[in-house]
C-alpha cells in the first residue's frame, strides 16, 4: 500500500477499498478528478472473513487516514471503523450496505465461483449486467469492457475469497449509531445490488450522515457517472476533520 504523498503534505491520505472482482480501475475516474490528493488502494484479498480482511488492511494502513469503500469495500470499511475507529478521520460508503448477507446467498455466491472456474469470469459480470448499471448505461460497451476486464484480472481464486468474506460478515446495523466520523453515503439512483432502502438505512443510522444519490448510475456509480461522484467526494474531502480524541 503506497502513496505518492509528499512528506510535507499535512493531508491525511484517502484509503479506497474496491468491491468484489474490482481493483483500482473502479476508482480511476474519481482519482483523476481528485488531482494531487494522496490516495491509497486497499487489497481486498488474502482473508476468508470480513473481520480478518479488515484487520489485514488496517495492519498495512497509515496511522491515520480517511476511508472510502465501494460495495464489498464499503462493508469492509464499516468493519474497520468498528475495529479501530480512532485511526479513521472520515468515512464514505459508496453503493454498499450495513446488512448481513442473507443465508440463501451463500449457495448463490459459491455457485458463481464454481461457474467462474468452469466457464471464466466474464459470465460473473455479464449474467448480472442489467442489474449492475443504470438503464442509461446498459449499452455502454466501454463501461462493460472495463468491468469485465477487472473481473478477469481478479480471477476465480480471489472471487472465492471475496465470496467467503461477503458471507462471513457481521450485521453492522446495530453499530451504526456508534460511528462518530463525518460520513458520506453515496449511491446510484438506479442501484439494485445494494438497494436504495439500504442506502437510506445507512444514512439514517449514522448521526449527521449525508446521503447523495447519483443520477444515471446504478451499482457502479463511480464509473457510470463519475463527475457528480467526484464533486460530492471533493466537498467531503475539503472539510477534513481533526483526528478523533
Amino acid at each position: 500500500m503506497k502513496t505518492s504523498q509528499s512528506m510535507d503534505d499535512p493531508r491525511p491520505p484517502l484509503l479506497l477499498l474496491p468491491g468484489t472482482a474490482c481493483d483500482r480501475r473502479v476508482f480511476a475516474p474519481l482519482i483523476e478528478r481528485l488531482g494531487d490528493y494522496p490516495v491509497l488502494i486497499g487489497s481486498m484479498g488474502g482473508a476468508r472473513t470480513m473481520a480478518a480482511l479488515a484487520e489485514a488492511i488496517l495492519a498495512d494502513a497509515p496511522p491515520y487516514f480517511l476511508l472510502a469503500g465501494f460495495s464489498l469495500g464499503g462493508i469492509c470499511a464499516l468493519e474497520m471503523v468498528a475495529q479501530q475507529p480512532k485511526r479513521i478521520g472520515k468515512l464514505a460508503l459508496i453503493d454498499t450496505t450495513a446488512r448481513p448477507d442473507p443465508p440463501a446467498n451463500a449457495a448463490v455466491r459459491r455457485k458463481a465461483v464454481a461457474d467462474a472456474r468452469e466457464k471464466g469470469m466474464d459470465g460473473f459480470i455479464l449474467d448480472a449486467w442489467p442489474r449492475l448499471v443504470a438503464p442509461a448505461n446498459v449499452h455502454d460497451t466501454g463501461l462493460r469492457d472495463t468491468i469485465v476486464a477487472m473481473a478477469r484480472d481478479c480471477g476465480p481464486d480471489r472471487l472465492s475469497e471475496q465470496a467467503d468474506v461477503a458471507i462471513n460478515r457481521a450485521d453492522s446495523r446495530p453499530r451504526l449509531a456508534s460511528i462518530t466520523q463525518a460520513t458520506l453515503v453515496l449511491a446510484g439512483e438506479d442501484e439494485e445490488v445494494c438497494p436504495l432502502d439500504a442506502q437510506r438505512e445507512l444514512a439514517a443510522g449514522i448521526a449527521g450522515a449525508e446521503l447523495h444519490l447519483i443520477a444515471d448510475a446504478g451499482h457502479f456509480a463511480p464509473l457510470e457517472n463519475p463527475e457528480p461522484v467526484a464533486l460530492v467526494m471533493k466537498r467531503w474531502l475539503a472539510a477534513v476533520s481533526a483526528p478523533l480524541s
